[in-house]
């Protein structure tokens, strides 16, 4: 039998705990994003949304495959006999 309480050790109210001392210990951070560093965070997410739809494309096939069935039939369609 697998135990997974020894896998997580932390559960969520320590964790909440933790959070908030680090955040009312942290002292400020005197941090400059120039324009450039917008500017690339930005492409940064306009490619992975284009990476995401690209990635769906290639493998749109096994994705309709899946959930269709075996016979390439959908298994939820009446009209299919």
């Amino acid at each position: 039998m697998l135990n997974l309480q020894n896998n997580y050790p932390m559960n969520s109210k320590k964790q909440l705990l933790l959070l908030l001392f680090i955040i009312a210990t942290s002292s400020p951070i005197y941090a400059y994003l120039d324009p450039g560093s917008g500017s690339f965070i930005i492409q940064m997410i306009i490619a992975g949304v284009l990476g995401g739809f690209y990635a769906l494309k290639l493998y749109w096939q096994r994705l309709v495959g899946f959930f269709k069935g075996p016979n390439g039939v959908d298994e939820n369609d009446d009209d299919a006999e």
